[in-house]
């Protein structure tokens, strides 16, 4: 099985916006990565659901994704990263429990706002927009 990847709720978003940086980007993923969100990035997703039909979209979008649910250890992490980097960084919790996410299930990640994330430690960051693996 490929190596597992985060994508943060921003590249979905794109995406679902024919934006196409993120096209190109999520097509480069799939050939070489497991496709992987957190939990956290599909609820962010349907939070700006506003119609049935938005709701359509989202389920369509993350389909073949795979959902990572937070556990105790990325709960434990996330609550680690809070901690170190909420006053010199202004780090979100959201933002914290995906990086974790990506941290405590081994895979890679990949954001457009890489500001973010760049700074945590043990984070395997991908370049964003990504041309080539």
């Amino acid at each position: 099985m490929a190596q597992p990847v985060v994508i943060d709720t921003d590249i979905l978003i794109d995406f679902g916006l024919d934006i196409e940086n993120a096209v190109e980007t999520l097509s480069i993923l799939e050939e070489n990565y497991q496709l992987t969100i957190s939990v956290i990035t599909a609820m962010e997703l349907y939070s700006g659901c506003r119609s049935e039909r938005d709701l359509k979209k989202v389920d369509a979008l993350i389909a073949d994704l795979r959902i990572r649910f937070v556990s105790k250890s990325i709960s434990e992490r996330a609550f680690e990263l809070m901690r170190k980097f909420r006053s010199s960084h202004g780090v979100e919790i959201n933002d914290m429990l995906i990086a974790a996410t990506s941290m405590e299930t081994g895979a890679k990640m990949i954001s457009k706002n890489q500001k973010h994330y760049q700074f945590l430690p043990g984070l395997d960051l991908l370049e964003y927009p990504l041309s080539e693996v």
